[in-house]
């Protein structure tokens, strides 16, 4: 799934006039203890301490087991924790005592992506905006689903939805752009993505997405500048070093795409994508030697990474295999890429 924005809400500590509110059957003192218990899970889920906070939750919970708030607040402690059968399971109970409460079902529904479930989490963030239109980061994390499922005119309504209701969204204008871009409107998206960083001048990835559009558009110079910004931002972020390399290659500096590609491979040296890059250096430099090893390396990484036997095809022409080339470039057609044909006899 792309880069999206992790929404973890706790309820709001409670002050004491709620205590003299509860209408609970309980004694006085456990009441009391259950309260304090819940406000301490709280305050120790904002300072990190999750064991901690798991723990109150589940003294409140033991004193007071009608305290619903204390359930809901109890699954998301676990799913920060990863304990996804954990976290259903208290978010079930809350829906089954409380089903108009919409906040629970869109705290399953992200539970639910991280279990693999996307229908169902949409089914969830469905019902969660059913109850509440507003909350617009249901809206936001059902067009996350309908993207990744390839809805893209889903995942655009959703996002606009978001953005209806909080204007100032920029995951929300980020992730529409990306919608619009698979959708084939690339001036929707570079209008979404250009939004998103204006909103979040932070953003990496959106500077990155940004800087790819242009790339796509062929403003090669604009997207060099998005890719700069978005390493200043993040220095160790290898998607936006490596784009930032083919834009120099297109370009003809060779030299600063090299250095690029060497900061991607000290991160990340298992990176295919950087070594592919590498090797296509080689081969603009005429070393077709080493390019055809940067794709070997590629290759053995990934043995289903198409460009990396389309490239090492064309390397190993250059070096007069031509049966060796010919298989490359049926592997990378048989692995879906079409322009592979246009090098096959």
């Amino acid at each position: 799934m792309k880069k999206t924005i992790l929404i973890l809400f706790l309820f709001w500590l409670l002050p004491g006039a709620m205590i003299a509110q509860d209408t609970i059957q309980i004694g006085p003192r456990d009441r009391m203890l259950a309260e304090r218990a819940y406000n301490e899970g709280i305050s120790l889920f904002n300072e990190g301490k999750l064991t901690e906070s798991l723990q109150k939750f589940n003294d409140a919970i033991a004193r007071r087991p009608d305290f619903y708030r204390a359930f809901y607040n109890r699954g998301v402690v676990k799913a920060e924790m990863n304990d996804i059968d954990g976290a259903l399971a208290d978010y079930n109970l809350v829906i089954e005592k409380t089903p108009d409460y919409a906040m629970a079902y869109f705290a399953r529904g992200k539970v639910r992506i991280l279990a693999g479930n996307d229908h169902e989490a949409i089914n969830d963030f469905t019902a969660a905006v059913s109850r509440s239109g507003n909350l617009y980061y249901a809206w936001y994390y059902r067009g996350v689903v309908h993207l990744d499922q390839g809805l893209y005119e889903q995942a655009i309504n959703d996002f606009t939805s978001a953005i209806n209701i909080r204007a100032d969204f920029a995951y929300a204008y980020n992730d529409r752009g990306s919608a619009h871009r698979k959708n084939g409107n690339l001036q929707a998206a570079m209008a979404d993505y250009q939004q998103a960083v204006f909103l979040d001048p932070t953003m990496a990835f959106a500077f990155n997405n940004l800087g790819s559009l242009r790339m796509e558009m062929g403003q090669l110079q604009e997207a060099l500048e998005s890719f700069t910004t978005a390493i200043n931002l993040s220095p160790e972020y290898p998607k936006a070093l490596n784009n930032r390399s083919v834009a120099n290659i297109e370009l003809g500096r060779f030299d600063a795409a090299m250095q690029d590609i060497i900061r991607v491979l000290e991160i990340s040296p298992d990176n295919y994508i950087a070594l592919t890059n590498r090797g296509n250096i080689y081969y603009k430099k005429e070393k077709y030697e080493a390019a055809n090893e940067y794709h070997t390396l590629a290759i053995h990484l990934n043995p289903d990474y198409g460009p990396a036997y389309l490239n090492r095809g064309i390397a190993r022409e250059m070096l007069r295999d031509r049966d060796g080339a010919i298989l490359d470039w049926q592997k990378a057609l048989k692995l879906g890429l079409e322009e592979a044909s246009e090098y096959l006899p």
